[in-house]
């Protein structure tokens, strides 16, 4: 299995390194819809490399945003053993009036819900479970609409879903003792999981991607999502790599990774998370 703890820099509509029925579980955060220059650094200023063609995040129509990332979604399911499951995270979107031909002064993409609906109507899928991730460090700029007066009065946007879906069959079972023991979760662990709104904040400098990527994923959630739906050893994939965070999370709980990510620009920031480089 040659294709294991490693960075392919393509598009991942086809991950053809992959077999059938090889990864465990997948966790990813897909890039935000027409909002992110992702050859801009973190702050969105500087050009820290190349646009690489085909980013899905610079599709400036909603509809065909959705539709290229179900490539993926598909590609997902295939390298999905039975029982394995894919989780996303993933936002609301709201677009204001600049972006819109309507008096109203936003509208809101639920790219979550629009996710799932792809999902759930052209793969064979099922959806598991839903987690909102509450960012306890929000930006603290809020959207004030009529302020101090009613009727077009804004929500602060400060959460996030994470979305289970799992694959249909049985999972094998047939595993060293040892190896249960050393994924076993405490009791703690279990009943924070199992709560369906997660407190976790927004990555800070202490993240080696700050500054470096606009949208980082908190190695929190991965862990969780790790810790909960894989066994040592097993397989974790992250076709939108990003900054690296699932796949230094994974590794750091004794598992095998394999990345996607289409930009190269985010190689030094992944070699970093990955370091000492295990290729």
């Amino acid at each position: 299995m040659d294709y294991l703890n490693k960075v392919y820099y393509k598009d991942a509509r086809k991950m053809e390194e992959l077999p059938d029925n090889s990864v465990h579980l997948i966790v990813t955060s897909p890039p935000y819809y027409n909002i992110k220059d992702y050859s801009l650094d973190g702050y969105q200023k500087k050009i820290q490399g190349k646009k690489p063609k085909g980013q899905i995040g610079d599709i400036s129509d909603y509809k065909e945003y959705i539709s290229s990332m179900l490539l993926i979604w598909k590609e997902c399911e295939r390298v999905l053993k039975p029982n394995g499951k894919l989780i996303v995270n993933a936002p609301l979107m709201p677009m204001f009036k600049k972006n819109l031909d309507t008096h109203y002064n936003r509208h809101i993409f639920n790219i979550s819900a629009d996710i799932e609906h792809s999902i759930l109507n052209e793969t064979n899928l099922f959806l598991l479970d839903v987690y909102i991730w509450n960012r306890t460090n929000s930006s603290k700029k809020l959207m004030f609409g009529s302020y101090p007066y009613p009727r077009n009065f804004y929500a602060q946007n400060t959460i996030e879903f994470v979305t289970v879906y799992v694959k249909d069959g049985v999972p094998v079972n047939q595993l060293p003792q040892q190896i249960k023991e050393d994924s076993k979760l405490t009791q703690k662990e279990w009943v924070d999981f199992t709560k369906q709104i997660w407190n976790i904040p927004i990555p800070d400098k202490s993240d080696l991607a700050f500054g470096t990527h606009s949208a980082i994923m908190p190695e929190e959630i991965v862990r969780r999502c790790v810790r909960m739906f894989t066994f040592v050893n097993d397989i974790v994939l992250d076709p939108f790599t990003g900054s690296g965070t699932t796949l230094k999370v994974a590794r750091e709980l004794g598992r095998r990774f394999v990345g996607y990510e289409i930009s190269e620009t985010y190689r030094k920031v992944i070699n970093l998370k990955l370091s000492p480089a295990l290729y």
